[in-house]
């Protein structure tokens, strides 16, 4: 064969060989949209038993109020404090006193009511679980269902509660539940807690506690409150003071569970002028917490308290 002839086979191979090869195109994934890591799924459930609540000029004494407050959301993760002032838990998120050591607050919770406080940085979606009740051996107790007040432009949804006087048999079945029949997105849930072992104040300084009532120590001594049961798998509260209009009104304080306690003298004067109008309030709170499945805070708290007046 020719020179010419070869030419047009040889400019044809040169061609093929300068071509960059071509890939077939690969099927690439779609990333997924992340998710809003700023929200979450949080619940602030509260249930308090009182051993009485006596207040002067009330006729009723031991009344024994079991109370339960609810709310579940969609929230922003920064405004945790916002549910939890939805059921009057406004010491959520607070510093927490060292164990056997007492901080001032301005204003303690005393009821489960909802508390304006700041609002939210985002927008705050309330959730409908459906049914829910409080359940203790053969009892329950449903809650009711409420819009929630219009304390946040920025607030929608519904709180629960329930409160009943007389209660004392809900703390035998050793064991209370929440129980949710589910709804808006949120399965059923059971969640159990344990009922720690009641709590009486039975002496300040050296005056037995009767009635609700004891005489209020001097200024320029220790307070010393006694009690009158231990439970080493609890925690122990103590919220002592009286309402004042401004300021700082009560002191805070987180105690062991071995029986007693002692505010000391440099501590009492910051409390404010105590009289038979305007009495010191002593409550002592023992509580237990549980996580609430699907729900990253708040947890479960269970309060069982007993109060007394110094006068």
């Amino acid at each position: 064969m020719s020179f010419r002839l070869l030419l047009p086979v040889l400019l044809l191979l040169a061609c093929q060989r300068a071509l960059p090869t071509v890939s077939r195109p690969r099927a690439v994934a779609r990333p997924t949209e992340p998710a809003d890591a700023q929200r979450m799924r949080a619940a602030a459930v509260t249930i308090h038993f009182a051993n009485g609540t006596w207040t002067p000029g009330d006729v009723q004494v031991g009344l024994d109020r079991l109370q339960v407050a609810a709310v579940f959301g969609d929230i922003e993760r920064g405004d945790v404090g916002v549910l939890a002032d939805l059921v009057g838990r406004t010491s959520a998120g607070t510093p927490l006193p060292e164990l056997d050591s007492c901080v001032r607050l301005a204003d303690p919770v005393h009821n489960l009511g909802p508390r304006p406080g700041a609002p939210p940085v985002a927008y705050m979606q309330l959730l409908d679980v459906g049914n829910v009740e409080l359940r203790a051996g053969k009892q329950a107790l449903p809650l009711r269902v409420q819009m929630v007040p219009n304390l946040f432009e920025a607030t929608r949804g519904v709180r629960y509660d329930v409160e009943r006087d007389m209660s004392r048999s809900w703390l035998a079945a050793g064991a209370l539940h929440v129980v949710a029949t589910g709804g808006d997105g949120v399965p059923p849930f059971d969640v159990a807690i344990e009922v720690p072992r009641p709590v009486r104040l039975t002496w300040v300084g050296s005056n037995p506690v009767r009635g609700g009532q004891v005489p209020a120590p001097p200024l320029n001594e220790d307070l010393t409150l006694r009690w009158g049961s231990v439970d080493g798998a609890a925690d122990l509260d103590l919220l002592l003071g009286a309402d004042v209009p401004a300021g700082l009104g009560w002191l805070h304080c987180r105690l062991k569970d071995d029986g007693e306690f002692t505010v000391p003298r440099s501590l009492v004067p910051l409390l404010p002028p105590h009289s038979a109008e305007r009495p010191w309030l002593a409550r002592l709170s023992r509580s237990r917490e549980v996580p609430i499945p699907g729900f990253e805070a708040l947890p479960l708290r269970l309060e069982l308290s007993d109060s007394a007046w110094l006068q």
